[in-house]
């Protein structure tokens, strides 16, 4: 495994990565060497996200290993990983895991967004972001993502999109064990990482539009925060109507697993929400809206409780509270739904699949390109 760490805490979840890779290379790239990268791609096709995180290291490192037959495959996670991979496209096997459509998250950022200088700016992203994608379909013998409505959304045409598969986000089972924890009856909780901005607006919106409504009604409520890295606007938070604001931890399930409801606010996203799936994973009933929905076969009022404005936040929440009978069912369909639907062995399984796929894919296009010269 190549990975690029921008910061310490990068270097600390490399730490864990060594438990599970035979080898792992970690390239620091400087912030100074991010910051030249983004201004250099003003004036290019690359999105400042991609050129963030470029390190040409880490390309040459990726040509090095292919050139000397040492890699089979190459699995290329984010978009931000394509131009340090692209060069290695046509010579071994390739997967770029999408995970995300990001030119349809950045579409629906900017319906959120109110500084017209910020919609710009996103227009122009989700263009280049759109640009590489639709590369990525064709340069890869394999493409994989999340969730159907991330497929149906990805810029891909003609025999790239059907190199696209679905393999959704899935839990480990074991480690998110169900109901490993005592809830609390007045404790609200939201996990997420909070240096996305996604993640910042949710915590935002429910802490300004939605908490001062349930506190004037339950006043014994609290409302933890749970995440790495919280700006300064959600920090600001810690303290202020019972709301504690928690950052970075080495295990969320203590936080999460002893809610009385967990929140997913979101409103902006692609994929499928971690969020959703590791609080049904450990038997906590979950109030989300409604565009987390889409990407997950759940029902509302069967595995979790929707709501998109305060007052039906509210609703949910007092719902949660006060109804135990709909806790209880919410919290065994939940789980239910994780072991059937977003269990590791069966998405593994798929991704080998998806594996085979390149395989195959490689070996026709190199038979085929043999057939031209000869």
């Amino acid at each position: 495994m190549l990975c690029v760490a921008t910061n310490e805490s990068d270097y600390r979840f490399a730490s864990e990565l060594r438990k599970h890779c035979q080898n792992l290379e970690v390239i620091r790239l400087p912030r100074w060497r991010s910051l030249w990268n983004c201004l250099v791609a003003l004036f290019s096709s690359k999105s400042l996200r991609c050129a963030y995180f470029y390190s040409r290291s880490v390309r040459d490192r990726v040509e090095a290993k292919v050139d000397k037959k040492e890699v089979d495959l190459v699995h290329a996670e984010h978009l931000k990983s394509v131009p340090m991979v692209e060069g290695v496209t046509g010579k071994v096997p390739t997967v770029f895991d999408a995970v995300d459509c990001i030119s349809m998250f950045e579409a629906r950022r900017r319906r959120v967004l109110r500084n017209p200088c910020l919609k710009l700016f996103s227009w122009i992203e989700s263009k280049k972001m759109m640009h590489w994608e639709a590369k990525a379909s064709q340069l890869f013998n394999r493409v994989v993502i999340s969730s159907p409505v991330d497929k149906d959304c990805y810029p891909a045409t003609g025999r790239s999109r059907e190199r696209l598969d679905i393999i959704p986000n899935a839990v480990d089972l074991e480690h998110f064990g169900f109901q490993l924890f005592e809830p609390q009856k007045n404790l609200i909780v939201f996990c997420a990482k909070l240096d996305y901005f996604p993640n910042q607006d949710a915590a935002l919106y429910f802490s300004q539009l939605v908490w001062p409504l349930l506190r004037a009604r339950r006043p014994d409520l609290q409302l933890e925060i749970v995440g790495s890295r919280p700006p300064l606007s959600v920090r600001r938070l810690d303290g202020q109507d019972n709301i504690r604001v928690i950052g970075s931890v080495s295990d969320v399930r203590p936080y999460l697993g002893h809610a009385w409801v967990a929140l997913c606010p979101i409103r902006i996203r692609a994929g499928i929400q971690f969020k959703v799936l590791e609080a049904m994973a450990l038997g906590v009933p979950i109030v989300a809206t409604r565009i987390c929905c889409p990407g997950l076969a759940v029902e509302a009022g069967k595995h979790l409780l929707v709501a998109d404005t305060p007052e039906e936040f509210v609703s949910a929440v007092e719902l949660l509270l006060d109804n135990a009978s709909l806790r209880a069912n919410l919290i065994q369909a939940g789980r239910n739904y994780v072991e059937g639907q977003h269990d590791w062995t069966r998405c593994v399984s798929t991704l080998c699949n998806a594996y085979a796929e390149a395989v195959a894919d490689f070996a026709g296009s190199y038979r085929q390109l043999g057939s031209y010269c000869s």
